[in-house]
């Protein structure tokens, strides 16, 4: 999964959040990605960037081809990241956390050698479970008021709505799928839109 972060600190407001599956050769790793400036249609040029890697944050991608949903609230500042691999969905603060150290030499998986490319490990931030017991989430959608959150839940076919603040479900919808993954809500219609596999 990838989510854009709607933070309003930087100059270009070009910071994303990924599931990385490869990152640790394993299960995934949380990976905050600031492009910093605009590189131009087609240029390749990342040589100023800044990627920060996350190993405190423990993610579990499940089996291949799963999406791994992730999405950044706004104004609580808290990135949802669905675990296919563990049934729990975490919640992070985007803001927290402190350089522990470049990442050069543990991941050695990187497009720029230069200074100005900042490649580093991040540690110590704040993070809770948010809700588990899940059977196997994947797409996650915050409501257009930032008041719920929409889990979809690939195991049962249902999509899940809890309540952000207290972290309670407060419904479920059955969608008659089994192969659901990513959703989003239109931004004209408010309407909840979500992937299915099999159907395509």
């Amino acid at each position: 999964g990838i989510a854009h972060d709607p933070e309003v600190e930087t100059a270009y407001g070009t910071v994303y959040w990924a599931f990385d599956s490869t990152g640790d050769r394993k299960d995934g790793e949380l990976v905050r990605f600031d492009f910093q400036q605009p590189h131009g249609p087609g240029s390749m040029d990342h040589s100023v960037a800044a990627i920060r890697r996350y190993p405190e944050v423990k993610l579990h991608k499940g089996e291949d081809g799963v999406h791994a949903g992730m999405v950044v609230h706004p104004t609580r500042r808290e990135i949802y990241i669905a675990n296919p691999g563990d049934g729990t969905i975490l919640a992070v603060n985007a803001d927290s956390g402190t350089y522990a150290r470049t990442a050069r030499e543990e991941y050695p998986i990187y497009s720029n050698r230069l200074p100005s490319f900042e490649y580093s490990i991040w540690e110590c931030v704040d993070q809770r479970v948010f809700a588990k017991g899940l059977s196997v989430p994947t797409g996650l959608a915050l409501s257009p008021d930032g008041a719920r959150l929409f889990v979809a839940e690939r195991g049962t076919g249902k999509i899940h709505v809890y309540d952000v603040e207290s972290a309670s479900m407060v419904g479920s919808i059955d969608t008659g799928y089994k192969t659901i993954n990513g959703m989003s809500f239109s931004p004209k219609t408010n309407i909840l839109h979500f992937v299915n596999d099999l159907t395509n």
